[in-house]
């Protein structure tokens, strides 16, 4: 099999920049992938020294710096014309773990009608351990959770409806056929893997998540105190464009497929032990009995 082009956005953010590459090397088999450093004309000065000290360094690792600012679909898009395999599109504030992309490339390659796969996570309504709730997530230690999940893991893949693009692989032949991220709409970034996903659906395609693989995320780095902002303007934008978008995503967590791992992990985690606020309390008692009732 051709190698994997991992395609790492990068603007500002040097430390988490770094920790990202890190657990890359530390945890990627070698001779499997590229790895893209796509520097979106980034103003802090060390974020190119950073880029170029791995470039000069390794020659697996190509580093890539745009003149001017696109913004972060245009600056993937820049990726996915570089590159011609198969990619992962990975956030800079990532946090990836052993095995996490041969786990990705079994599930991908394990049917031809899967345009593209997410891990588990930290982060996010679709996959997120041990509960759907970032803030929840976010009162356990990285490593506490990874061990939990390592621990309580499944093989297999589940379909859904959406993907998250903070851990994205995506394959060529479908980037072929449907073509990139929609960059003139989604001009500084959120929603542009959500517009692709429906795309990708409305073309035959399925989307996966690998209940095998997990990469922790930081979330909403590089997007700052825009987040919302531009969280509620992709979503109008989305619910045009796909009526049922909600509907879909609502049927799909309802279902609760990963009710199994996160029982598990919230057993190991000794979860309810957790020190909190009373609103974070009840809202982990909810969680709780939602993962450990019948």
């Amino acid at each position: 099999m051709d190698k994997v082009d991992i395609l790492l956005p990068i603007y500002n953010s040097y430390d988490d920049t770094k920790n990202c590459i890190e657990s890359i090397m530390k945890n990627t088999v070698n001779g499997t992938y590229n790895l893209y450093l796509l520097d979106d004309n980034s103003p802090e000065e060390n974020i190119k020294v950073l880029t170029s000290y791995y470039s000069d360094r390794y020659p697996f690792i190509i580093s890539v710096r745009n003149k001017t600012n696109l913004g972060f679909p245009g600056n993937v898009n820049n990726g996915f014309h570089i590159s011609e395999n198969d990619v992962v599109v990975l956030n800079s504030d990532t946090i990836v773990t052993e095995g996490w992309l041969n786990k990705l490339i079994q599930v991908a390659t394990s049917d031809e009608k899967i345009a593209a796969v997410n891990p588990m996570s930290n982060y996010g309504l679709i996959s997120g351990l041990p509960t759907p709730n970032n803030e929840i997530n976010d009162l356990f230690e990285n490593n506490d959770i990874i061990n939990a999940f390592n621990n309580n893991t499944e093989i297999g893949y589940v379909e859904s409806p959406l993907l998250i693009g903070y851990c994205m692989y995506m394959k060529r032949a479908v980037l072929r056929e449907i073509g990139d991220f929609d960059a003139e709409t989604f001009k500084r970034g959120y929603g542009e893997e959500s517009d692709w996903c429906m795309r990708a659906r409305q073309s035959g395609y399925k989307l996966v998540v690998a209940k095998d693989a997990f990469v922790h995320h930081i979330g909403g780095v590089s997007f700052g105190a825009e987040k919302e902002t531009l969280r509620n303007q992709s979503r109008a934008i989305l619910t045009e464009r796909y009526p049922t978008i909600d509907e879909d995503l609502k049927k799909f967590l309802k279902k609760n497929y990963f009710k199994k791992i996160r029982r598990g992990m919230m057993k190991e985690l000794n979860f309810l032990k957790k020190q909190t606020s009373i609103k974070l309390k009840l809202k982990m008692i909810k969680h709780y009995l939602n993962n450990t009732g019948n």
